[in-house]
């Protein structure tokens, strides 16, 4: 005897379009702390939601952060659906190709990628729309360099991200 046991799937949906990324950076540079700013991050986004509470997404994308920190990004996130279906958990891995090198004798930047881990909380406006806040760290800190050069000598510091807030407007459209 054989018995089929079909049980209804909702939320269902694949979506696809872009994101943009201004994002506030936390550093250590030359054993001080600092921050920087960038507007010009833009990545492509891909939705795809396999169960009505959990959405899997896709980011390939660049960012442009100061002289020594910028470069190609893909991440992969989880967003998880509260019962208020407009708030969501974000949570997911983004590495970061660090390709910046403007050497010169002040210091430069590491050629390397970089992974980090972040969450943060999300709000979905609309069907296309949505708004999240994203704290990103990483154990790899290290991006930059510093020459100092004193009356003992010529040394090197190096410049660290301690970590990254990132605001994030997508628009995605469904495909599926």
């Amino acid at each position: 005897m054989i018995v089929f046991i079909c049980s209804k799937v909702e939320g269902q949906f694949l979506k696809l379009g872009f994101r943009v990324e201004p994002a506030l950076f936390l550093m250590n540079e030359n054993q001080n702390s600092s921050t920087g700013f960038s507007p010009y991050n833009i990545y492509l986004t891909s939705i795809i939601q396999p169960t009505k509470w959990l959405n899997i997404e896709l980011r390939p994308g660049y960012l442009i952060g100061t002289s020594d920190y910028g470069g190609f990004e893909v991440g992969v996130f989880t967003r998880i659906i509260f019962p208020l279906p407009e708030i969501y958990l974000i949570a997911g891995l983004n590495n970061h190709s660090n390709f910046f090198d403007s050497a010169h004798n002040g210091g430069g930047g590491y050629i390397k990628n970089i992974l980090y881990k972040g969450i943060g909380i999300g709000y979905q406006k609309d069907s296309k729309l949505s708004i999240d806040l994203i704290y990103y760290w990483t154990d790899d800190k290290v991006f930059a360099y510093i020459n100092n050069i004193t009356s003992i000598g010529r040394y090197k510091v190096d410049t660290e991200m301690n970590g990254i807030l990132k605001i994030g407007f997508s628009l995605a459209w469904d495909i599926l």
